[in-house]
């Protein structure tokens, strides 16, 4: 019988050691579920605050968009009026230009005219001028070499 002993006793010395390293492998498998629903639990809390950032971000966009297209339409029509006004003073300066041009033509050739005749005038005059009175020419620098005046005779 001790050899029978020995049989059972081996036989359930390996069935022990089977159920204890089960005991293990089932407890460490315990344990890595157990870890892997806390990483999982970690995970969806990271993305329920990731969601809520995106949220709050895309909101903020939204109204930043919003804004950057109204101050767009301000700027297109700011510079629709600048446009407008560039068009209106060159419409104006064509138009003064157009119509203070030709009377100021007109008044600087009159006046150089009237310059030109009244030179003339005098030229013609003095003569005449010194022959009744019997004045004599004022003698230039080119004819004297003085500039001063020579006596009147008779006056």
């Amino acid at each position: 019988m001790t050899g029978l002993l020995h049989a059972v006793v081996a036989s359930e010395t390996v069935v022990v050691g089977v159920t204890v390293v089960a005991t293990v492998v089932v407890v460490a498998l315990a344990g890595a579920v157990a870890w892997m629903l806390r990483s999982a639990a970690e995970l969806r809390r990271a993305a329920d605050e990731l969601l809520g950032e995106a949220a709050a971000l895309r909101s903020e966009a939204e109204r930043l968009d919003a804004e950057a297209g109204r101050q767009l339409a301000r700027a297109d029509a700011l510079v629709g009026s600048a446009e407008s006004i560039s068009e209106m003073v060159g419409s104006a300066s064509r138009l003064a230009s157009a119509a203070m041009s030709t009377p100021v033509i007109k008044a600087v050739a009159f006046g150089s005219g009237a310059a030109r005749a009244g030179r003339r005038l005098r030229r013609r005059a003095e003569p005449e001028r010194s022959g009744r009175s019997g004045l004599r020419r004022r003698a230039g620098p080119e004819r004297s070499g003085t500039t001063s005046r020579e006596p009147r005779a008779g006056g």
